[in-house]
């Protein structure tokens, strides 16, 4: 006679072990590198320059006169906040916004640089009142730490499009980590 226990293995409790071993892997895969976001933000608020010029090109050559030239732009100044919500360093390395056209084409722009952060003031002397505390680049943010600043954009566009935009984006930047995507309001500008 055989005798089936000897073997000690049965299919079915084999079957199940092996769909047990599997399914607790996965899970305590999941429980361990499921953390959540590692950041978080807000954009505080939007303000939107825009400015148009027309400048004369004077007389062509041979006494035709030349036609103006107009210059559309919008000049965007995010205020935003971040925060860390990990419990390891993050590395902020840049910024820029995004702009999503009622077409859906998507125009992008880095925000100002320390020193071009300065000079917009300068060129713009009625933003002056505007001016705050600049969102470094380069900085580590410590477990918990929150840093807020100003970002200033420019895009290469007329206000009216501008009002009709299906979107703004402000994007942050980290090394080793995924980007922190900050919707801002339609409502926020302004």
């Amino acid at each position: 006679m055989s005798d089936t226990s000897e073997a000690g293995n049965h299919p079915l409790a084999t079957g199940l072990a092996a769909t047990f071993i599997v399914v607790c892997c996965i899970g305590a895969y999941v429980w361990i590198f499921n953390t959540g976001p590692v950041h978080a933000g807000q954009v505080v608020s939007v303000q939107v320059y825009p400015i148009h010029r027309e400048l004369s090109t004077g007389s062509g050559l041979g006494g035709v006169n030349g036609g103006a030239n107009v210059y559309d732009e919008v000049i965007v100044i995010a205020d935003v906040k971040i925060k860390s919500t990990t419990k390891l360093p993050l590395f902020l390395h840049d910024m820029w916004a995004d702009v999503t056209m009622p077409n859906g084409d998507v125009q992008q722009s880095l925000a100002a640089s320390g020193e071009d952060y300065r000079k917009v003031f300068v060129a713009y002397p009625a933003l002056a009142a505007q001016q705050k505390t600049p969102m470094p680049r380069d900085i580590t943010l410590t477990p918990g730490q929150e840093v807020e600043g100003q970002m200033i954009f420019h895009f290469p566009i007329t206000e009216k499009d501008w009002n009709a935009r299906k979107q703004f984006d402000v994007v942050v930047g980290f090394i080793h980590q995924k980007d922190l995507v900050l919707h801002a309001m339609p409502e926020s500008s302004r």
